[in-house]
């Protein structure tokens, strides 16, 4: 299990990337789950040949509320679209979201990695592909459905999973 620390996470506040929250408050959990690791935000997995990017932040509502236009159709769409055109995590002015310039690599989606999870609890879970990126937002798993999603790296599909009650 990777833990990628929120915008409300005990830690640094809201500058990007966000290091992992520190093992004194995470030592006692870690000694009761074993295999929990405990990550930076954007955190990357190399598996096999694959590159993953897990990113925790409401970026789709920051992008959205200074837009000069909203988007005229799929707000996801346009958001991967803008995202994986610009090459970076954060593609918001500094006031928006600081960012550690010495750090700022981090955010970079050069090369284009082959899959993207935005933990974005602010937007619809979504599975999108663009630029042979699949890209996907569980949504939020505390909303009350308790739904997640599981990406086969195998045949790199995505199935939608929910806990019954």
């Amino acid at each position: 299990m990777v833990f990628v620390p929120s915008p409300e996470d005990y830690g640094l506040g809201q500058i990007l990337p966000r290091p992992a929250i520190p093992d004194v408050a995470t030592d006692e959990f870690c000694a009761k789950v074993p295999n929990a690791i405990f990550a930076s935000n954007p955190c990357r997995i190399q598996y096999c040949t694959q590159e993953m990017i897990i990113y925790r932040d409401d970026i789709v509502k920051k992008m959205c509320k200074n837009s000069i236009r909203g988007p005229t159709t799929d707000i996801n769409e346009q958001f991967v679209k803008s995202v994986l055109s610009q090459g970076h995590l954060s593609p918001l002015p500094i006031h928006i979201n600081p960012v550690y310039w010495s750090h700022d690599h981090a955010l970079s989606l050069y090369p284009v990695p082959d899959v993207i999870v935005f933990s974005d609890r602010h937007t619809e879970p979504f599975d999108i592909t663009q630029i042979d990126c699949k890209c996907l937002n569980p949504g939020s798993f505390s909303s009350g459905d308790y739904c997640f999603k599981v990406y086969y790296p195998a045949s790199r599909t995505v199935d939608d999973s929910k806990i019954e009650d």
